[in-house]
This record gives structure tokens, sequence and C-alpha cells, in this order.
């Protein structure tokens, strides 16, 4: 298994020019690819990304000298890339117009997902620090704490931060789990992100959700309101962005920078200690996309990060030895009695507590729709999954970062340094 281990960069103001000077060089290779791979299209000719590698290689020496002050993996990689996404854009196409997901590759802009890559021969790890090619030593936040074989990494920039990705092939899963046997169903929720039909080892049965754009909501309004109205006089007015207004913009990038660390953080501690809690975890196959089309919902689905959850609950149950098994879409957990198995006409969402016509029972709905799982896990044979809808197959998948082109490389001959 494949585990990206992401630590934040403590770089110099310099270290941080030369990050962006690869960004660009990145970008630059990716944008150039992609209108040689158009022109050789119309041409008649059947374009690929590593014919586009190698004449980026011949003629970036002559046409673009600058590219030499980086390292020469930020425009290799980014052409590979560039070949990665047309074959998923490819083969989507095959798939039904109600389906398709993958867009056509589109030109990469300034500031927006800034990063470059690095093979796994052009740099090492020590301690707290790694090695760049063309740069030098940069100092780490924190040390590698994953111990294998080291793929690749990732030099990114988020909000005003620059992060380091490095994949590493960790070891296989424990076995046996901990808490062999053990069964537990969870409901997915917005204001309790996860109810859970067993408690937790410190008596938890219902782990809340930060909610933490609802948190902020005040303030981020307060400063799109600013910005616009700076941006409508200066349209006006004809002149150029003033300090004022890129103080405030980039104040809203430490917002969604910030309301996304929140939730990464709380999703990332609820998913662990359910792994390492239970052998085998029951969710539901939600209707993410559907549930995001209502506007009264749409806010709050998207910032629970249902995905997300499935996702993590994925890899790491599998890290711990254990398995997720994944109801159907349509198997009514919160209607079902989980005594005697009646199933409600209709149940709105406003209602949270309701009683059984037929044994009289009062169920929380959650609690109630997270036992109906526990049953389906209980039922459910050790390998086999329940059959999945949609885009929530791939929480059945084996969790692993995707591979990238240059992984076939002879790993063997390569040594780096790494920590325990």
């Amino acid at each position: 298994m494949i585990l990206a281990h992401v630590i934040a960069l403590d770089a110099t103001a310099a270290q941080e020019q030369h990050f962006r000077k690869a960004c660009g060089v990145a970008r630059l290779a990716y944008n150039w690819a992609l209108a040689e791979w158009k022109r050789k299209y119309e041409a008649g000719e059947r374009p690929s990304a590593y014919k586009l590698k190698i004449k980026w290689n011949e003629i970036r020496r002559s046409q673009f000298p600058f590219t030499l002050e980086v390292t020469k993996c930020a425009g290799s990689q980014a052409i590979l890339n560039l070949g990665v996404a047309f074959g998923n854009f490819f083969r989507d196409l095959k798939k039904p117009k109600g389906v398709r997901k993958v867009r056509y590759p589109c030109v990469k802009k300034k500031g927006v997902h800034d990063s470059f890559s690095l093979w796994n021969d052009q740099f090492a790890i020590d301690g707290t620090r790694i090695r760049i090619p063309n740069l030098g030593w940069v100092r780490l936040t924190e040390p590698l704490w994953i111990a294998g074989k080291i793929m690749g990494a990732v030099v990114k920039r988020e909000c005003d931060r620059w992060f380091v990705s490095v994949q590493v092939e960790g070891p296989g899963p424990e076995l046996p789990h901990s808490a062999p046997g053990s069964v537990v169903g969870i409901d997915l929720g917005i204001s309790t992100h996860l109810s859970l039909s067993q408690p937790l080892p410190d008596g938890r049965t219902k782990i809340e959700n930060p909610q933490p754009r609802r948190a902020y909501a005040r303030r981020q309004r307060k400063l799109q309101r600013r910005i616009s109205r700076q941006e409508l006089v200066r349209r006006r007015a004809n002149a150029k962005q003033s300090k004022r207004q890129a103080r405030r913009q980039a104040q809203l990038r430490q917002l969604h920078y910030r309301i996304g660390c929140i939730r990464k953080d709380a999703i990332h501690k609820a998913t662990t200690v359910v792994a390492s809690a239970f052998e085998t975890i029951v969710i539901e196959d939600l209707n993410v996309s559907g549930m995001s089309k209502n506007h009264a919902l749409a806010g709050s689905v998207l910032d629970a990060a249902f995905g997300e959850i499935g996702r993590q609950l994925a890899y790491k149950t599998k890290i711990a030895g254990g398995r997720v098994v994944i109801a159907d879409r349509f198997f009514p957990s919160s209607k079902t009695c989980s005594d005697c198995g009646h199933v409600v006409d209709a149940l709105p969402l406003h209602v949270r507590e309701w009683m059984c016509p037929v044994c009289g029972r009062v169920h929380d709905r959650d609690t109630n729709a997270a036992i109906n799982l526990e049953l389906v896990g209980r039922a459910t044979p050790e390998p086999a999954q329940m059959p999945t809808c949609g885009d929530m197959e791939a929480l059945a998948v084996e969790q692993s970062a995707t591979k990238l082109p240059w992984m076939n490389r002879k790993l063997d001959r390569r040594t780096h340094v790494r920590t325990n």
C-alpha cells in the first residue's frame, strides 16, 4: 500500500521564490505539451506524453533556458501528468453521457494548484530536512514517520504555505485486528458527524461535527462583500489592485484554508479512532451528488465531506486489518425498526425521534440507522460485500496514491536516507 505523508516546509524567502519558479516551469511545460498535443492531433498524428517529453528535453535549453535553474522533474513530470489526464479523459469518454465526469485537460493558470513533482532518485530526506535539486536542503516541520520505500514527492502550495507530500510504499495490514469480531454500523450526518451502533473505548456513541463553514460564515460573508465592493470601485476607476484589496483577498484565502484544516482534523481524528476500535465497519452508500442539488442542504452536506470519511475509513481499516462493508443505497436504515423490523412508510428529515407503530419502541433516528447497518455487517460474509452504486464503489477498493508513470524505474538501484 502506498501512503502519502504531507509535511509543512519551513522555507526561507529565497527558497519559496525557487518553489514558485519551479511551479512556473511545471505550468509552462504542461501548457506547452497541451498545445503540442492539440496541434499533432489536428495534423492527424498520434501524440503521446513520452514523445512530447523527449521533444521538451531537446528544445528547453535553447528556447527556455531559465528552466535549467530548477529540477528537471518539474517539467518532465508535468508532461507525463498530461498524458495521465488524457488517458483518464479518453477512458471516461467510453462511459454513457450521464456518468461522465472527467473533463478535457485545460490550460493551467498561475496561482491555481501550484505544484511540482520530484522523482524518487532526485531528493533525499535526512531527519527534519529534505534535499531538493538545484536548491539544497530545506527544513521540515516534522520528520517522515512512514517507514518504507520512497516512491516520489510533490511540493505544493496551499494558501501561503508550502508542503511536500512524500509517497511511501508502507507496510501491509496488521493481522489480526486489535478487536477481532467487532462490528459497528455508522450513520453519517450533518450536525452529528458519526452515529455509532456500538460505543467507542471512551464511551462515545456520537461524534459531533465542528461545522467550520457555519462557524466562519459571517466572517466569510463580510470579507467577500468588502472585496466585491473594492473590485467594483477599481473597475469603475480603471485602476490597479490596491494593497488593501490584496490584503483582504489574502485574509479570505487564509480563512478558507483554516476552514479546510478544521474539517480535515476532525475527519482524521474520527476515522482513526473508529478504524482502530472495530474490525468491521458498515456505512451507507449515500447519493452525495443528489443531496448537493438541494440548495437548502448543499453547503452543509459538502461541509460534512461524506465521501472523504468513506475514503479514509477504507484505507485505515485495511491498515488496521479490518474491512468496510457498504450497505445498498436504497436500504431503509432509518425507517426500519431495529427491534421488530417494521418499515414505516415515510420519515421526513425533521423527525429525529419516532415510535414504531408495531412494537411501540421509541427510536433515535441516527442510532436506529446505525444499529440496522450493524445487522447488515453481521449478516455479510467475510470477504463479500453488498452491491454498491455510483461513486461509492471506490470505498471498498484499496486506497492508494496514484502511481505515476515514473514508478517503473529501477527502484532497487536507488538509495534514500529516511527516518524510522
